[in-house]
């Protein structure tokens, strides 16, 4: 195995593209640079996490456990350019793949005028995933599932176990 090669990701759904090396962040770079884009992690719309453990948005307006993938799928539905990175956000505590993925955002073109109107901040684009996660076929599917198992569970009776004591 050659040492210099890229690492390969570890997650089966994880989208192998060419990685970019991005540098640090400087002023001198254009907009259009990916160094300048906005970043957005899973954790900035998680309304389980607090305001100290890095949720950007109100809880009400939060989504239950996003993954990368609710993420990108929105994001391609809105036909927002930017950049799938394997990086955890720093303050999560757990590295399991469904808290992996940070992504670069493209908002301002190379004069910094905003490429769409409906997304002018990182509030905005946190906002609309709120918004669209919950209502992705992915998630309305497994709640319906969820709610058809619990069902037959509630209405069966429960019989009463035996007491052991002594004879």
């Amino acid at each position: 195995m050659n040492p210099l090669a890229p690492v390969q990701p570890g997650h089966p759904h994880y989208q192998h593209r060419p990685v970019l090396q991005l540098g640090p962040f400087n002023k001198t770079k254009t907009h259009d640079d990916p160094e300048r884009w906005v970043c957005v992690y899973p954790a900035y719309i998680n309304k389980n996490k607090s305001l100290k453990e890095g949720r950007r948005i109100p809880k009400e307006k939060g989504v239950d456990t996003p993954t990368y993938q609710d993420i990108k799928m929105v994001l391609d539905e809105a036909k927002v350019e930017y950049i799938l990175e394997r990086k955890f956000y720093p303050r999560e505590r757990s590295k399991e793949p469904n808290y992996i993925g940070r992504f670069k955002v493209h908002l301002k073109d190379k004069e910094g005028e905003f490429i769409r109107d409906d997304f002018q901040s990182r509030d905005q684009i946190l906002l609309y995933l709120g918004e669209k996660i919950p209502i992705l076929k992915s998630r309305t599917t497994m709640q319906a599932k969820v709610s058809t198992t619990e069902a037959p569970q509630a209405s069966s009776g429960a019989v009463p176990k035996k007491k052991k004591g002594k004879k």
